[in-house]
């Protein structure tokens, strides 16, 4: 189990559809624990977006076999994104489907105003309670200092409920969530994310595929909707941000 998890999160890092620069991170593995003949089945998030109590379970399982924040944040790209609000004026900051993050107290500690949202209350309560380090922030956020005058909120509610979190954000934030959800209920779903949003708002859509090997096709998977739904792709590598809402589509694979 451990060669099993050394060989996944290991230090040198997968390859990337975004050619973002990222420093090296480095995640300790020591406290993971597993029995000799686990069957891994724990390790694999559910099927389906919408069974709740199974995701309650997936997180205690993580978290009871030492898999916390550093591991699931391994392959965001925080520090980037903060570049880039802080270039644009941008302070508020929605991040969706939250899980354990820690990215949420990062952006805060580097100055903005963040919400954090998940429907399920195991990982809100830990995301809650971790004891968010000066090594967490500089994980999240180097090489970017911190900055006074941020905060944050973990709510818990569903994306699909207008009420909750209505924003409007300047930048919305989904990892790893948009393409859990079956393809038919994607236009909801985004719709939703984009009632939320401010009329210049970023959307940043991070999916990723452990499974993708080079060869392959590593398109987004909701480049096609986005497209046909009007949207404007961009990248801080296309060169500066149109008018309007934009989303920024982040693949990583490994």
């Amino acid at each position: 189990m451990i060669s099993f998890l050394r060989r996944w999160f290991g230090a040198s890092l997968p390859e990337r559809h975004e050619t973002f620069t990222l420093s090296e991170k480095k995640v300790l593995l020591a406290g993971i624990t597993a029995e000799k003949d686990d069957d891994l089945e724990w390790f694999w998030p559910p099927s389906t977006i919408a069974d709740v109590a199974a995701w309650d379970r997936y997180w205690n399982d993580q978290i009871s076999h030492g898999l916390t924040p550093p591991l699931f944040d391994l392959l965001n790209n925080g520090s980037h994104l903060a570049a880039v609000m802080n270039g644009l004026g941008m302070r508020s900051l929605l991040c969706v489907g939250n899980g354990i993050s820690q990215e949420p107290r990062a952006f805060a500690e580097a100055g903005f105003n963040v919400t954090a949202l998940d429907p399920c209350a195991e990982a809100v309560r830990f995301a809650q309670s971790w004891n968010f380090s000066p090594k967490d922030y500089e994980f999240n956020m180097e090489p970017l200092p911190r900055c006074h005058g941020g905060q944050v909120q973990f709510v818990l509610g569903d994306i699909l409920d207008p009420g909750i979190c209505p924003g409007p954000f300047d930048v919305v934030v989904e990892r790893r969530m948009l393409q859990l959800f079956e393809p038919e209920r994607r236009p909801i779903v985004l719709a939703a994310l984009a009632s939320r949003m401010n009329e210049n708002a970023i959307l940043l859509s991070h999916a990723h595929y452990g499974h993708w090997r080079p060869g392959e096709d590593c398109t987004h998977p909701l480049r096609s909707l986005l497209l046909e739904t009007g949207w404007q792709l961009w990248s801080p590598h296309h060169g500066p941000k149109p008018l309007g809402r934009v989303a920024w589509l982040y693949f990583t694979t490994g």
